[in-house]
C-alpha cells in the first residue's frame, strides 16, 4: 500500500482514472474484514515476596503465561536503544513470535508492583510477551482485540462491602525528572496553579517568565518517545483514566508532597514518580491556551506544537479560545485521525487498525490484503471512514476539499453536530453516525424514517413553570428528566393536544406515555437508545423555555394522504418561524444491530442519526443538509424504509 496521507486529494485523484467514490467502494468489496475479537488475555505472572523487591537485584527471574481477567496492561516503545535483554526468562520455554523486552522494561514493572501492595499479585499484559508477533491471522485477531486489552485494563469491584479499582495500565516514561524544583513544578501544573479554565475560559495565574518555565518543563517531558508513537496513542486513549506514567526520579520526596493525609501525591512506586496522563494533558491544555492569549508569536507556536501530543480534546471543544489548527476540535473520529497520522509508525497501514479501535469501528479493513496492492492508504483512511457510518457535507466547496489532505478532509468534510445538552458533547458526537450503510455505486443505502417538517408551534408556559426550569436548570444531569422539565414536556402535550385534528392527536398521547414511562423506570444506561432519547426530551425542553419554536414532523409516505404527526424536532435558527416545508431523517440501532455490535466492543454506545435532508422522491435520495435535534416516537418496524446518501462531489 502506497503512503501517499502527505499528498493532497487532488493529486492522489489524478494517479488513477477512477473517481474517489469508486476507489472507496472497490477497496470496500476488495478488503472488508471479517472483524474477530478475543476477550481472552494471555498475561504474565511472576512470583513476588513481598519482602524482596526483585527489580534491584541481577539474579535470574522467571516468567510464566497466565490467564486473567484483572491484569496491568503496559504501554511502551518497543525500539529502546541501549537496554538490553537477558535477565528474564518464559518458563517452561518461551513460545514462537514472543520477544523479550528489555530488562529495564521488566524491572520497572516489578518494581512498581513490589511498591503496590494491591498489584503485588496482579500479571501483568505486555505486546511482546503476550501477543505471537508472527505475522498471521492470530496476529491479526490480537491487534485488533487491543482496545479491549486497554480499556478493560481497570475495573471496579466490590469485596467484602469494600468498593476498590483492580488492574491498570501503566505508562513507562524514560526521561529523568532530575531537580527538586522540577518536581515541585510538575506538581503545581497538575494542581492548576498556574492556570485554570474558568467557564471554558482559560486564564493564566502567573507571570510570562514564570510560565516560560512551565513551558520548558512540558516540553522536557514531551520529549520522550512515549508521546510519539502512534500504537501508544491508541494505548492511552482506550485505557483513559485508568493509565499511570512512570516517569524516573530518584529524588529523596519524604514529606514534601504529601495530601492531609500523609499520602504521596506522586504514588508510592521508589525510584518513580506516578503521573496521571489524563491529568496532565488537562493541565497542559489548559495552561497552553492560557499563555497564547498573551504571549508572542513564538510562544504561541510552541504551545500550537505541545497541544499536537498533549491535547485534552473535551477543553479544546469546549474552549472559547484556540491557538493553532490543534487546539480546534469539533469532533473526535476526525481529531483521533489526526494526531495517529503525526505520531511514528513503523507499518503506515497500522493507522487502519489504530483509528478502527480508537473510534470503536466495527467494520474494518484487511491491511495484509492492501498491503498486498499498490492502493492508496489515503484511499483507505477514507473508506474506513466513511463504511463505519460516519456523515459527510456535502455542501463544502470542491475544489478546497481537493487541496487537503486526506488527515485535513476528514476535519473538514464531516458534518458537525449541535448536542442536545452540555454534558458529554464529544460522546455524543461519537455515536452520531448511520446505523446501518451499504455502499453502492450511486452512494450510501442507508434505512431510517423520512418525515416531512411541516408545521411550527410555540409552547405558552407560564413564568412560574420557565423560572422553575431555569432554577432547576443542571447540565450535567443527562439521563433523568428533573420536575421543572416534565411539566414543560406536559405543557407540550396539553398544546398538541389542542391541535389533534391537524395531526396531534397520535403524538401528544406518545409524549404522555413517555412521561409516563419514565416517571415509573430507572434512569437508562448510559449511552444507550433510553439515554439518547432522554437527551433529546431535554433539548425540546430548553427550546420551549427559550421560547423557540418547535418542529413537528410527520412520516413521509407517498401512499398515504395523510398521516400523524410523530416527530418533534428543535430548529437551528430560534427565530425561524417560518412555514417553508422540508424533511428530517432518523435512524438508529434496532436491538439486534445493537447486540450483534456490542459483542464486539467493550461499550455498547449506540448510534444515532437524525438529519434534515433534502430529499429528491425521483431517485429516492436524500442529501443530509445539516444536524437536528428532536424527540420521536417513529415505530422502527414498518416506518423505516432504505434510501440513498448520494457521493459528495468532491468524491465523484
Amino acid at each position: 500500500m502506497e503512503n501517499d496521507t502527505t499528498y493532497s486529494l487532488s493529486e492522489i485523484r489524478i494517479t488513477s482514472l477512477e473517481s474517489l467514490s469508486s476507489r472507496v467502494l472497490d477497496i470496500q468489496r476488495r478488503a472488508t474484514l471479517v472483524q474477530q475479537k478475543t476477550a481472552m488475555r494471555l498475561c504474565v505472572q511472576v512470583d513476588l515476596n513481598a519482602d524482596e523487591n526483585p527489580s534491584g537485584g541481577t539474579g535470574p527471574i522467571e516468567l510464566r503465561h497466565h490467564s486473567s481477567d484483572e491484569y496491568i496492561a503496559v504501554s511502551c516503545p518497543w525500539q529502546l536503544p541501549g537496554y538490553d535483554a537477558g535477565r528474564y526468562r518464559l518458563a517452561p520455554e518461551q513460545p514462537p513470535g514472543v520477544i523479550m523486552p528489555p530488562d529495564v522494561v521488566l524491572n520497572r514493572i516489578l518494581n512498581f508492583k513490589f511498591c503496590n501492595p494491591d498489584y503485588l499479585h496482579t500479571p501483568f499484559w505486555v505486546d511482546k510477551l503476550c501477543i505471537n508477533q508472527d505475522v498471521g491471522d492470530e496476529k491479526e485477531i490480537a491487534v485488533h482485540s487491543m482496545d479491549l486489552v486497554y480499556q478493560y485494563s481497570g475495573k471496579k469491584v466490590v469485596k467484602a462491602g469494600q468498593e476498590r479499582w483492580v488492574g491498570c495500565s501503566l505508562g513507562l516514561l524514560f526521561v529523568e525528572i532530575k531537580t527538586v524544583a522540577q518536581l515541585t513544578m510538575l506538581r503545581r501544573l497538575l494542581d492548576s496553579k498556574f492556570a485554570e479554565n474558568n467557564n471554558n475560559e482559560p486564564k493564566l495565574l502567573v507571570s510570562i517568565e514564570e510560565a516560560n518555565s512551565v513551558l520548558e518543563l512540558i516540553e522536557t517531558i514531551l520529549r520522550d518517545s512515549w508521546w510519539h508513537r502512534a500504537w501508544i496513542f491508541q494505548e492511552e486513549f482506550l485505557a483513559s483514566r485508568h493509565m499511570i506514567l512512570l516517569l524516573p526520579c530518584t529524588l529523596d520526596r519524604t514529606g514534601l508532597f504529601e495530601n492531609e493525609d500523609g499520602v504521596d501525591l506522586f504514588g508510592k512506586t521508589s525510584g518513580e514518580i506516578e503521573v496521571r496522563p489524563l491529568n496532565f494533558r488537562t493541565e497542559v491544555t489548559t495552561f497552553c491556551l492560557a499563555l497564547s492569549r498573551h504571549a508572542d508569536k513564538v510562544k504561541q507556536n510552541q504551545c500550537s506544537e505541545i497541544l499536537k501530543h498533549a491535547r485534552r480534546y473535551t477543553f479544546l471543544y469546549r474552549s472559547k479560545y484556540a491557538v493553532g489548527p490543534s487546539s480546534v476540535v469539533h469532533a473526535m473520529s476526525p481529531a483521533i485521525f489526526e494526531d495517529i497520522s503525526i505520531r511514528g509508525i513503523t507499518v503506515p497501514s497500522d493507522i487502519l487498525a489504530i483509528a478502527a479501535n480508537c473510534c470503536r469501528y466495527v467494520t474494518r479493513l484487511n491491511s495484509q490484503v492492501l498491503n498486498n496492492t499498490n492502493e492508496s492508504l489515503s484511499a483507505a483512511v477514507l473508506t474506513l471512514f466513511v463504511m463505519n457510518g460516519e456523515i459527510l457535507r456535502h455542501d463544502v466547496e470542491r475544489e478546497a476539499v481537493l487541496e487537503q489532505t486526506v488527515f485535513e478532509c476528514l476535519r473538514t468534510a464531516k458534518l458537525q453536530v449541535q448536542p442536545p445538552v452540555q454534558a458529554g458533547e464529544l460522546i455524543f458526537i461519537k455515536m452520531c453516525r448511520l446505523p446501518t450503510v451499504k455502499m453502492r455505486s450511486a452512494g450510501l443505502e442507508v434505512r431510517g424514517v423520512l418525515s416531512r417538517l411541516d408545521k411550527k408551534i410555540k409552547v405558552g408556559v407560564s413564568a412560574l413553570d420557565q423560572n422553575l426550569y431555569w432554577e432547576n436548570n443542571d447540565v450535567t444531569e443527562t439521563s433523568t428528566l428533573n420536575e421543572a422539565e416534565k411539566r414543560l414536556l406536559l405543557a407540550l402535550a396539553g398544546h398538541l393536544e389542542s391541535i389533534r385534528r391537524e395531526g396531534g392527536d397520535a403524538l401528544h398521547v406518545k409524549l404522555r406515555e413517555f412521561l409516563k414511562e419514565k416517571e415509573a423506570g430507572r434512569a437508562p444506561q448510559f449511552w444507550s437508545q433510553q439515554h439518547i432519547q432522554v437527551m433529546m426530551a431535554k433539548a425540546v425542553c430548553r427550546a420551549i423555555a427559550e421560547r423557540r419554536p418547535l418542529w413537528l414532523s410527520r412520516p413521509h409516505d407517498p401512499t398515504r394522504t395523510w398521516t400523524p404527526w410523530l416527530g418533534i424536532f428543535v430548529p437551528d435558527d430560534p427565530f425561524d418561524a417560518s412555514v417553508a416545508i422540508s424533511f428530517a431523517f432518523t435512524a438508529a440501532e434496532t436491538d439486534h444491530e445493537l447486540k450483534d455490535r456490542g459483542a464486539k466492543l467493550a461499550r455498547k454506545n449506540a448510534r444515532v442519526t437524525s438529519l434534515e435532508v433534502r430529499f429528491d422522491p425521483n431517485p429516492n435520495q436524500i442529501v443530509p443538509k445539516k444536524w437536528i435535534n428532536g424527540l420521536w416516537f417513529f415505530n422502527n418496524k414498518h416506518h423505516p424504509r432504505s434510501f440513498v446518501v448520494p457521493w459528495p462531489k468532491w468524491m465523484q
